[in-house]
């Protein structure tokens, strides 16, 4: 039997209508027969611990639902339901704890915070050592598009038809202009007044004056191929003069490049080494990691959430702050991150956007 489901369990007091949205969103990526949600998917005559023991031997993932109510309201004795033999969610959660074939994650929803050990019945107390992943409802969209990415690794996608929508072109980045592209005005200009220093000499004078009179005098080359220098030709302190009054008319000999030619920044610009791995955290919640691979001023850098790819992009530091240029999550480039660092590079502090919501966010060496 193929083992390629995705079990939602919850309490129907606690998180129903959270879950009723979560599903709907499974079910587009992976299918609607990819998605177990309790009492919906059971067949008329079907025992309920028949079910759930069927879906859970074909799921994959279970989803472990979490908000404030979890535990359940107390009975007359005062012993939550969680705590009683027959809770039907204590029931799901231990079954899918005891196979070693099946990944239990447990959801964080409505602010609820993950349950320690010693408040678990003891058949639920690893649950207390798995990661957690919490969906906020100022940034559900941006949360379960991270979830699908990672249940994406494990569960398959199901086909979707083609767009006939063209794909957008990728931006392609301005070429630096060569020394001479921006120059060239600044050069013909000295050609210029070098070309009138000539014109204006003397003897160049009497040559082209005697040359209208018929004279036929032969006069030498103004310009002295033995070596020698010309009398008219630019003094050190005119020459200076001009570079001053040219800032980007620096010598050729030391600034001209090919035009079109990219110069690739050295690294020393970076001021320090900011690669390596980075925890996340957003609000005070430890949200993944980052992989930065530095390139001098500029970087890539992957996302990982539970220990799964889930985005990639590119990035720069500017001297003052590292931020990323693109940044892709579920096919989509709407997310960013800018950080600070008083540290020397040690630790950041900064924001992160997802799809127009802010978040505070640091970043720590791991």
């Amino acid at each position: 039997m193929e083992k390629n489901k995705i079990f939602l369990s919850h309490r129907h007091s606690d998180t129903q209508s959270d879950c009723h949205r979560i599903r709907e969103t499974l079910e587009e990526e992976f299918g609607e027969d990819a998605v177990f949600l309790d009492i919906e998917n059971l067949e008329p005559g079907i025992r309920f611990a028949d079910a759930i023991d069927k879906a859970l031997t074909e799921s994959k993932v279970v989803l472990v639902a979490i908000g404030p109510d979890w535990f359940g309201d107390a009975d007359e004795n005062g012993v939550a339901r969680l705590f009683q033999k027959n809770d039907w969610v204590r029931r799901e959660v231990g079954a899918a704890l005891a196979r070693s074939d099946t990944r239990v994650i447990p959801l964080l929803l409505k602010g609820a915070t993950r349950p320690t050990a010693d408040k678990l019945p003891d058949d639920l107390v690893d649950l207390a050592d798995l990661q957690t992943f919490e969906i906020s409802i100022t940034r559900w969209k941006y949360d379960l598009g991270v979830l699908v990415e990672a249940l994406a690794k494990l569960i398959p996608r199901k086909k979707k038809p083609i767009n006939p929508t063209p794909p957008r072109p990728t931006p392609v980045s301005k070429p630096q202009k060569s020394w001479w592209a921006k120059n060239y005005l600044w050069v013909l200009g000295v050609f210029v007044v070098l070309m009138i220093v000539v014109i204006s000499s003397e003897d160049f004078q009497n040559g082209y004056q005697e040359g209208l009179n018929g004279s036929n005098t032969i006069y030498d080359d103004p310009i002295d191929n033995s070596g020698a220098q010309v009398d008219n030709e630019l003094s050190q302190a005119e020459i200076t003069q001009l570079r001053e009054d040219s800032p980007a008319g620096n010598e050729i000999s030391e600034n001209f490049q090919l035009e079109n030619e990219q110069v690739t920044p050295p690294a020393a610009q970076a001021g320090f080494d900011y690669s390596g791995k980075w925890w996340l955290w957003e609000d005070g919640i430890r949200s993944g990691f980052i992989l930065i691979n530095q390139n001098g001023s500029y970087f890539t850098f992957e996302y990982y959430y539970l220990n799964e790819k889930v985005g990639q992009g590119t990035g720069e530091y500017d001297g003052t702050y590292l931020y990323s240029t693109l940044f892709v999550i579920n096919d989509q480039s709407l997310y960013s991150f800018s950080f600070g660092s008083n540290t020397g590079g040690e630790s950041w502090v900064g924001q992160t956007q997802a799809i127009g919501v802010i978040s505070a966010a640091e970043l720590r060496k791991d």
